[in-house]
């Protein structure tokens, strides 16, 4: 604390000053040598023409490293998405996009986003049973669309079921 009084402090200062040595006479900044801000831009001129400009990312590769191998991929997937029951990720193409909408009494309700425009907040789901039960049991959606309680999943409940069965009978169909 008695270093923080204010007179101290200038106390302190005033001797720096006087440890510095004699100002120069008709300097503007009574004698203070000033160091010169260097820019970005200006370290990389000076470091020469082999220093990077940005570093590399994954974005923009650095090209002098040879091609940037993904390890698993086979190429650009595109969005990928983490679903709320079984917090796998996967690319957006194959999971649920389910938001949050108001039914008539007020009471939130959750709804499949079929076209993945719907406005507001989405939570992500795989298309099965079993994470949907998954992230029901965890109390998923409600955190992760933030809403206060747990809005009703009705809704998602018929339309993952539905989409089962569909899946069940397009495998059969195919099989015969």
């Amino acid at each position: 604390m008695a270093d923080r009084h204010p007179l101290r402090r200038r106390d302190r200062r005033r001797a720096r000053r006087r440890d510095r040595g004699p100002r120069a006479a008709g300097s503007r900044d009574g004698g203070h040598v000033r160091s010169r801000a260097v820019t970005r831009r200006g370290r990389l001129a000076a470091a020469g023409p082999d220093a990077r400009r940005s570093s590399p990312s994954r974005r923009t590769p650095d090209p002098s490293s040879g091609p940037v191998v993904s390890v698993g991929t086979s190429g650009p997937q595109g969005p990928v998405r983490t679903c709320v029951g079984c917090r796998v990720a996967g690319p957006r193409s194959a999971l649920l996009r389910v938001v949050v909408s108001a039914d008539g009494t007020g009471t939130p309700v959750l709804v499949v986003d079929e076209r993945r425009s719907m406005p507001g907040r989405g939570a992500w789901l795989h298309p099965d049973i079993t994470c949907f039960e998954l992230a029901e049991r965890r109390r998923a959606f409600g955190r992760a669309l933030r809403t206060q309680g747990q809005p009703g999943t009705d809704a998602v409940r018929r339309y993952v079921e539905g989409h089962e069965k569909h899946e069940q009978h397009g495998v059969t169909g195919s099989s015969r």
